[in-house]
């Protein structure tokens, strides 16, 4: 299965930009309702939207409002036969997810859509959601991923009072929390989350080694140009593909004469190592 590890916010109220994203090559595209909406132009945003979906070259995820004045009409809006998955932004509560589930839930019944077929993707954006993010990760099937709320002056950020800087000690606590709780519910994958400032390259990219470094798999764009930068930096390197599949091919000859323990360019490599090596070479395989 393909998943949606770079993806490009295009906001609500510039649908252009929807349908020209697909050229730049995202996994998927973020058609946004919240923040980038204005609220009195919320509800025919929303319906301009709905209309568009089917007419997008692939299935989009959808930001919707987390607000109960526009939560439901969002969801029952958006949810077609060709929406990818849903973005529920400042998830903090079972309760809310309850709710959320049900009604995309019984919106799938409607439309004859196999259950769960719409996925959802949790935005952690405060404390609160980052102390229960393995709770709320573990809720239903539904959920495939999180993406962590890692915006410069966004809703985390001002939640928890802190800074912000390129090396990211003021969030490396909760976004290392979210990785470690989100892989301990057994999420497919983890997103990290938007990086603000467009015309910053260089810190983007020094932002997507840290990600990674800790273990992300990908994260939300709000950029066309960040896309083939943050591709190049989430994947593996030409060198790693030969080193983890040299790994693959000389432990599996080992294996095959008994041999569960051998050495590969000075590392010790046994079943834990095999296996990471096999799961890397894989996922990447299948996104070429």
């Amino acid at each position: 299965m393909s998943y949606p590890l770079i993806t490009l916010y295009t906001p609500g109220i510039k649908l252009e930009l929807a349908t020209k994203a697909e050229k730049y090559n995202p996994d998927s595209i973020i058609i946004d309702l919240e923040d980038t909406v204005p609220p009195d132009l919320k509800i025919s945003v929303r319906r301009d939207v709905a209309e568009l979906i089917p007419e997008l070259p692939n299935s989009p995820l959808i930001r919707v409002n987390n607000d109960e004045k526009y939560l439901e009409d969002d969801l029952r809006a958006v949810i077609t036969p060709d929406t990818r998955g849903i973005l529920l932004p400042k998830a903090e509560t079972i309760d809310n997810l309850a709710k959320v589930d049900a009604i995309m839930t019984e919106c799938e019944e409607k439309l004859g859509l196999e259950a769960n077929s719409v996925v959802l993707i949790l935005l952690i954006e405060s404390a609160l959601g980052v102390v229960r993010c393995f709770e709320l990760s573990s809720f239903s099937k539904r959920v495939q991923s999180v993406a962590f709320g890692s915006a410069e002056d966004g809703d985390l950020q001002g939640d928890l009072g802190c800074s912000f800087s390129i090396d990211g000690p003021e969030l490396l606590y909760a976004r290392s929390r979210v990785l470690l709780e989100a892989r301990a519910a057994g999420l497919p994958y983890v997103l990290d989350g938007a990086f603000s400032g467009i015309d910053d390259l260089k810190g983007f990219e020094e932002d997507c080694a840290l990600s990674k470094r800790l273990g992300y798999e990908g994260r939300t764009l709000v950029h066309p140009s960040q896309i083939e930068p943050a591709k190049k930096i989430y994947s593996i390197s030409e060198e790693e593909a030969k080193y983890y599949s040299r790994v693959i091919k000389e432990f599996e000859a080992a294996s095959s004469k008994g041999n569960a323990s051998i050495k590969v360019e000075g590392k010790l490599i046994d079943y834990a190592m095999y296996n990471k090596a096999k799961s890397l070479v894989e996922r990447f395989s299948n996104k070429k």
